[in-house]
């Protein structure tokens, strides 16, 4: 691996180095953790909107309450790639699909071991996807967030690409 010379500035002139130069190029778990306990936290006040919301419709339920993630992933995705710094989209957006991979981890995890638990805190997961069509649709929906997610990244990234005008 090549390392970039700069110049390094002393009270008697300045030296040729070959101290390597970190362009933040790599993925910050730090960042991707905090994104994770804010998409979290952003999902708690939605989901008990929609709990709101959801008590003053006739016939609540569809596909909605399967939605109320997105926004909460866009949410973590930016502020990941935000606390990361990164000097370019694509580390941003994956700091944002890692958000999103463990946050699936996650869920996924609390499904298989605590489903009661799951059950209890999100109910309206149960009659979401119409019989049948589950699989396709939770599957369609996990996709949807990793999007979210990695857009949220991409937002939260560098305004401009370094060397692009």
């Amino acid at each position: 691996m090549s390392q970039t010379l700069r110049k390094i500035p002393t009270t008697r002139g300045s030296l040729i180095g070959a101290e390597p130069v970190s362009h933040g190029d790599g993925l910050s778990w730090g960042a991707v953790l905090v994104g994770g306990l804010i998409g979290v936290a952003l999902m708690v006040p939605l989901l008990l909107l929609w709990r709101g919301v959801a008590g003053a419709l006739p016939a609540p339920g569809g596909l909605w309450p399967m939605l109320l993630p997105l926004p909460a992933l866009i949410g973590a995705g930016w502020s990941a790639a935000t606390l990361a710094g990164t000097a370019r989209r694509r580390i941003a957006a994956l700091h944002g699909v890692a958000v999103w991979a463990l946050l699936l981890v996650i869920v996924t995890a609390a499904a298989i071991f605590a489903p009661e638990t799951l059950q209890q805190v999100v109910p309206e997961l149960v009659g979401a996807a119409p019989a049948g069509l589950g699989d396709p649709v939770l599957g369609t929906m996990a996709l949807a967030g990793l999007f979210a997610a990695a857009l949220g990244g991409i937002w939260g990234g560098p305004r401009r690409e370094r060397g692009r005008a």
